[in-house]
């Protein structure tokens, strides 16, 4: 019987050395833990730096080289909006931010991702030259499809880089790899970075601030209702994602998710952690919070294995 295959779901850690240091301790502190735990793979679902800067992806290419995960069968990897287009993180560059999105060269970024993290789409099915969406790994029983997610700028659709949307080329080819007759029968998980949902003011009622309004027509994933018959068609097992800083599971049109975009932001006294274990009974899922430090906590069972579909969240 093939044994249980472990994913450590992360995402959106904003790693900088300009604006919160403090990420990097804690992404490290992130992958070690679930490196104890005995994850044989981890997943990223982009936003991995704060600004999209070479010595962020420098700095955070040390930390995947220092643990060994700069390899296709343990590490894969998403770009996210801020790797591309960057964020404001000071209150004088709100004004300034829409004119860097209209002037980023989204081509070059997205070359740019690829080269510094090659070693962890070079392997992958369906990748040629620069960085190919979507990208296909297969572990045994389990297929894991990478989406991208990033909309070109748009003065109208997209105008401060946030906005999703997967475009009609990249669409076809999801189409063709998630029908592929050669991963019919694996579990599929599929990577993306934006949400599904809607945005929620505390876990059960939607917001009503101006902000929040404007927050929402500004992280939206444009094409959703075409993506989610598309996932129902091919059977799709379980779709992991980011962009909004909180962890937590939900169903839409009968398809589950799993957002784990607050890894780090989302709570800024605990870590957090979302587990993906296959087996031949399904697909187990866990959330586990984490007092800070992590590396301190003591290693814990897992998964409650005698509830296949069980969703834990500590409080």
């Amino acid at each position: 019987m093939e044994r249980p295959f472990t994913i450590a779901h992360l995402s959106d850690l904003h790693i900088s050395l300009d604006h919160s240091r403090h990420n990097i301790k804690k992404t490290r502190s992130l992958i070690e833990y679930c490196l104890r735990q005995g994850a044989d793979h981890i997943v990223i679902t982009g936003d991995i730096t704060a600004n999209g800067e070479k010595k962020e992806f420098e700095a955070t290419r040390k930390i995947f080289r220092n643990y060994g995960l700069l390899d296709c069968r343990k590490l894969s990897l998403l770009c996210g909006n801020h790797d591309v287009y960057g964020g404001v993180h000071r209150a004088e560059e709100i004004l300034s931010f829409p004119k860097r999105c209209k002037t980023t060269d989204y081509d070059r970024k997205m070359r740019e991702f690829r080269e510094y993290f090659h070693e962890v789409f070079d392997s992958s099915e369906q990748n040629g030259s620069g960085i190919s969406f979507p990208f296909v790994k297969v572990f045994g029983s389990v297929a894991i499809i990478g989406a991208n997610s990033i909309a070109r700028y748009s003065r109208v659709k997209n105008p401060i880089g946030s906005n999703g949307e997967v475009d009609d080329k990249q669409f076809e080819r999801m189409r063709r790899t998630l029908m592929a007759e050669h991963l019919k029968e694996k579990r599929k998980l599929v990577l993306i970075h934006h949400h599904f949902n809607k945005i929620l003011s505390n876990g059960s009622e939607r917001t009503n601030s101006v902000w929040d309004a404007v927050e929402r027509q500004t992280m939206k994933l444009r094409g959703k209702k075409r993506l989610l018959q598309l996932f129902a068609a091919s059977s799709v097992d379980l779709v992991l994602h980011g962009h909004v800083h909180r962890n937590h599971e939900y169903m839409r049109k009968g398809i589950r998710f799993l957002n784990a975009g607050g890894s780090i932001l989302g709570d800024n006294s605990a870590f957090n952690v979302a587990f993906i274990r296959v087996t031949p009974a399904g697909v187990q899922t866990m959330l586990r919070k984490l007092p800070q430090p992590a590396a301190t906590q003591p290693t814990e069972p897992l998964l409650n294995s005698a509830n296949p579909l069980v969703v834990s969240e500590a409080a």
